[in-house]
């Protein structure tokens, strides 16, 4: 990601000093092809206006002194800065930790670097006194003073002000996530509902009955589906959930999704609700933060626990024991995501959600159920039902 900055034109004449180790300016090339400095910079900018015979000495010319566009001096003339802004809220270390935001930079910059885009992810956002403000105003006020040219949202939220905002101002932006109540909005997802429910099915074909779903709060639309599919996978054989099932983590956006927020929300959960002989977790970092808070207390996975992550980080083969969870490309949806905005940025998108497919991928986390491992750790509330409902 990024430019090399390079052969900016300085203002200097003559082309003698190109050859003792300063670098071209446009001026030495207009000298050497005898030309003006003008007629090159169109050239270089891509404007209409200059013959095949002036095109033909600027390119030798450019060549002959190794003369480098300068991407900054080009974005500069056009007004453009060819930056893609990812807009993200948490704290850094939730963010700095996190390898599903890392991948899906890899994949969006596998696509947009090529057409000089670079990517970046803003963090905040602030003011330059400090002063925190919303990623909607300052979205706006980016975009009116030119900082980027599109946006990628990732997980959107039910406070959809960012997206409204960015739609009534024409920001070109792709959203990562489903984003159900603002039309207009083109948006790439992966299947969570079905990826949620396999995983439960996963589960309940094992014998387990007592199934936790662990996640963040459901404003984040990921986690709605993801919920849904769990709920789809118990009611697949006539399992109804009891409330205290269900295991919410706290926090802001990215912190809720982090192995420390899934580590306290379940360490404190067992402590005072019956333990489950199965758990589907949002993602595999929770899933392994589930896993460290349930070792403390005490219970072993899976002997005790059968636990199942979402995502299929490179994390999840190497822990012991392995995580079975869902496998999706996260990679390929950053592509996916990338393609789609130079669409958008072109006037060519058309559909407005893409869903990429997922798979379950069976490990060692996971066994058969075996309840007599909870009855003898004495862990079921007195009167607490273990069969199915």
């Amino acid at each position: 990601m990024g430019f090399a900055i390079c052969g900016i034109d300085r203002g200097e004449s003559g082309s003698s000093d190109a050859d003792m180790g300063r670098r071209p300016t446009i001026r030495d090339v207009a000298l050497r092809a005898k030309v003006s400095p003008a007629t090159v910079s169109r050239l270089i900018n891509g404007s209409a206006g200059v013959g095949s015979e002036r095109e033909g000495a600027v390119r030798a010319a450019m060549e002959a002194l190794g003369y480098v566009p300068s991407r900054l001096a080009q974005n500069f003339a056009r007004g453009a800065s060819r930056t893609v802004i990812i807009p993200v809220e948490g704290d850094q270390q939730a963010l700095s930790n996190n390898p599903f935001l890392m991948a899906l930079v890899l994949g969006l910059n596998d696509v947009l670097a090529d057409r000089d885009y670079s990517v970046r992810i803003m963090h905040g956002p602030y003011r330059g006194d400090g002063v925190p403000i919303t990623t909607a105003k300052w979205s706006t006020e980016a975009w009116q003073r030119r900082e980027f040219d599109a946006m990628v949202v990732v997980n959107p939220t039910a406070d959809n002000s960012l997206i409204e905002a960015i739609v009534q101002i024409g920001v070109p932006a792709v959203v990562i996530g489903r984003c159900p109540d603002v039309p207009g909005v083109f948006q790439v997802d992966v299947d969570n509902i079905g990826g949620a429910r396999q995983a439960t099915t996963h589960l309940t074909d094992l014998g387990h009955r007592n199934i936790a779903f662990l996640g963040p709060p459901l404003a984040l639309t990921a986690a709605f589906d993801r919920q849904r599919g769990y709920l789809e996978g118990l009611a697949r054989i006539g399992i109804n959930p009891a409330k205290d099932w269900v295991i919410e983590t706290s926090g802001t956006k990215w912190n809720a999704l982090s192995f420390e927020a899934a580590y306290h929300a379940v360490k404190e959960a067992v402590s005072v609700l019956p333990v489950w002989s199965g758990l589907v977790a949002f993602n595999d970092e929770m899933a392994l933060g589930a896993i460290r808070a349930m070792l403390e207390r005490g219970l072993k996975v899976p002997d005790d626990v059968s636990v199942v992550g979402f995502d299929d980080l490179p994390m999840a083969r190497m822990v012991n024991p392995a995580l079975s969870t869902v496998h999706q490309d996260i990679r390929q949806l950053g592509q996916h995501a990338g393609r789609t905005l130079l669409s958008v940025l072109q006037g060519r998108a058309t559909a407005s959600l893409t869903i990429q497919t997922v798979s379950f991928v069976a490990r060692a986390s996971a066994v058969k159920a075996r309840d007599q491992n909870l009855q003898s750790k004495g862990a079921l509330r007195d009167g607490f039902d273990n069969s199915s409902a």
